[in-house]
């Protein structure tokens, strides 16, 4: 019966409660799409604008938050020194993407300084001519802020590669992998390439003085190949492997030394005759940037060095690998990788260095292509006086390289954690083919175990019905997880750890779907299986021709707890299947939120796709749970 009369609607009253019930429900289903909408925003988001949890991407729409999106994927943190006239608070990328007002006017701005022709088209020239000189900058002083879903699939093809060599070089390597080729070479295990994360490489101390790379890393030789992937690959002018300034180091140096003035600072960058200088490349410059000129003088200062630090030449030849029958042997090297030569460099004078760095190297290009200073500043439409102030364009390279291909830069990150996460879940063996298999037998177990035991309890009455009813109640009242341990050593007794049975045998028979079907027989008219018996048909065709049609509504809903139950289990397969190749989607998903913590919007994605199959199956569900809800009511 209605709540209020037809007569009722028409008043005041009635149509504020109304309109307070309409209110209730959109208020009520808000709440629930809400949170479905910001995990999908977020599955197509990236670092850049995941904080904002959002339940939508604002750059599909906004051209400048594309913009900072694409300078964010090269970057891990805000450029502050490629933007200096950017808001001094913008810290992190996080500050960035909530400052959406300021955000947005700083990347119009930096945006319509292509609009103009002239300066377009020094931009332009600018970009291309960074994109020559990066390609053939040194890698090894470069750095990457690269995408960590780009680790896997690179070091999985760069060893799939190597293995097809060297059988193709004749060399038997019987049902070796390359994940095996690769655990053979590294000096650590990995279980998948997706264990592979790079980080301590991607955060090697280029700017430290004393740190140089270490010798004989295969780990970090591989690290170099992937920068290098990344610069060559690139079709703009900007990569994710743009060259190590040292601009940035100097002004560090001078800002811990008291120096606030950016005129100051640039004016003693390069310049031998700011004392400034001399003791920045004793003390802070990177040492293994510099290159010695070796004189006698130097050379003998090298030996003393080495015989003070050293003592002994057999001390010498345990420090080193090397066999020296005296000191005097020894000859200074313009460069060397050992911790006894960069402990030297702080003795040798500034006019015996030789200083390496990208800004040089840039400035030396530009010399080499234009001739002369002159011609650099006018197609720069630079006022430069020395070529020591030539920065390196990288401000210009990015807006160019948005323009150019910003937008399709965009839809491809778009769907990049979709690619992650099938990569992932679904070429992991037999994990798709296991959770089918689960979810099939799970509900077909509750489609016919179930009803047969709530059959029995209800049509034959036995004495015992009433004991097995509190024992069926009395699996509701305790957890899974209190009944996890006594099931694993059931599991293990019976000899099924790491079998395909241990996961479908408990899902066979369910205390709260027998207690609920049995309720539901209970109620059904006992003519029905008295006509039936008079017509002579037996229990069985009683029981599926009469008994399972009449109460479809509650095995969809039974058959929905199973396949919810089957597919979400991930405790229970981790539990008694400790091999990855029982393992389920569900157990994979759980994996890949714990090797994926640092990047939640690929868990996210994640999430997402796990999800379609429960909305399918409860969308199918629904109409017949409907059905059996509306059509008796209706009569």
């Amino acid at each position: 019966m209605a709540v209020l009369l037809p007569v009722e609607r028409k008043t005041a009253k009635a149509r504020i409660f109304l309109a307070l019930v309409y209110f209730l429900l959109i208020l009520g289903g808000l709440t629930m799409v809400w949170p479905f909408l910001v995990m999908v925003a977020a599955s197509f988001s990236s670092g850049y604008d995941y904080y904002r949890f959002s339940p939508a991407v604002r750059a599909v729409w906004d051209r400048g938050d594309r913009f900072l999106r694409y300078v964010a994927s090269n970057y891990a943190r805000f450029p502050s020194d490629i933007y200096p006239d950017a808001p001094s608070y913008w810290s992190s990328w996080i500050v960035v993407s909530r400052d959406t007002k300021a955000a947005g006017a700083f990347a119009r701005r930096e945006l319509a300084r292509l609009d103009d022709p002239a300066t377009a088209a020094r931009w332009n020239a600018m970009a291309d001519d960074y994109a020559a000189f990066n390609r053939a900058y040194d890698i090894r002083n470069s750095v990457c802020s690269f995408d960590p879903r780009d680790v896997a699939p690179f070091v999985r093809r760069t060893f799939e590669r190597r293995l097809r060599e060297r059988r193709a070089a004749g060399e038997a390597l019987p049902g070796v992998t390359a994940l095996d080729l690769l655990n053979r070479e590294w000096p650590v295990r990995y279980s998948s390439f997706f264990g592979i994360r790079m980080l301590s490489q991607g955060r090697a101390p280029l700017h430290h003085a004393t740190w140089d790379y270490p010798p004989d890393d295969p780990k970090m030789e591989l690290f170099q190949a992937f920068k290098k992937a990344y610069r060559d690959e690139a079709t703009v002018p900007m990569s994710r492997t743009v060259p190590y300034a040292s601009r940035p180091l100097w002004r560090a140096f001078l800002r811990r030394h008291g120096e606030t003035d950016a005129a100051r600072a640039d004016a003693g960058f390069y310049n031998p005759a700011d004392p400034r200088w001399d003791a920045f490349l004793h003390e802070a410059y990177p040492r293994r940037l510099l290159r010695v000129r070796v004189t006698p003088a130097l050379t003998g200062a090298y030996r003393r060095h080495v015989a003070q630090t050293c003592r002994t030449p057999e001390a010498y030849r345990r420090l080193t690998g090397r066999a020296l029958r005296s000191f005097d042997e020894l000859e200074l090297p313009a460069y060397e990788n050992s911790t006894l030569w960069r402990n030297f460099i702080p003795q040798v004078p500034l006019a015996q260095l030789d200083v390496l760095s990208a800004e040089r190297a840039w400035w030396e290009f530009l010399l080499d292509k234009y001739g002369s200073l002159e011609a650099v500043n006018q197609t720069y439409g630079w006022t430069l006086s020395r070529p020591e102030d030539a920065r390196i364009p990288l401000r210009e390279a990015m807006a160019v390289s948005f323009a150019r291909e910003g937008t399709k830069d965009f839809l491809r990150g778009l769907f990049a954690n979709y690619r992650t996460v099938g990569e992932y879940l679904f070429l992991r063996g037999r994990a798709f083919g296991n959770t089918v298999l689960l979810v099939v037998l799970s509900i077909l177990a509750s489609l016919t175990v179930n009803p047969l035991a709530a059959y029995a309890l209800s049509r034959f009455r036995l004495r015992a019905t009433e004991k097995l009813l509190l024992f069926l109640l009395a699996t509701m009242a305790f957890p899974a997880a209190v009944t996890a341990i006594p099931g694993f050593l059931l599991i293990r007794d019976l000899g099924l750890l790491n079998t395909f049975a241990a996961l479908v045998l408990p899902t066979l028979a369910s205390g709260m779907s027998i207690f609920i079907l049995k309720g539901f027989f209970d109620g059904l008219p006992r003519e029905l299986y008295e006509a039936a018996e008079i017509d002579g048909a037996g229990e069985l065709q009683i029981f599926f021709r009469i008994t399972l049609p009449m109460c479809a509504p509650i095995l969809a809903v039974n058959a929905l707890t199973a396949f919810v139950t089957a597919y979400n289990s991930w405790e229970w397969a981790l539990l008694v299947c400790q091999e990855k190749s029982k393992w389920t989607l569900a157990v994979w998903m759980y994996q890949m939120s714990q090797e994926f913590s640092g990047q939640p919007w690929a868990v996210m994605a994640g999430f997402v796709l796990v999800s379609i199959p429960t909305a399918i199956v409860f969308i199918a569900c629904q109409k017949v749970i409907l059905r059996g809800i509306v059509l008796p009511s209706m009569k």
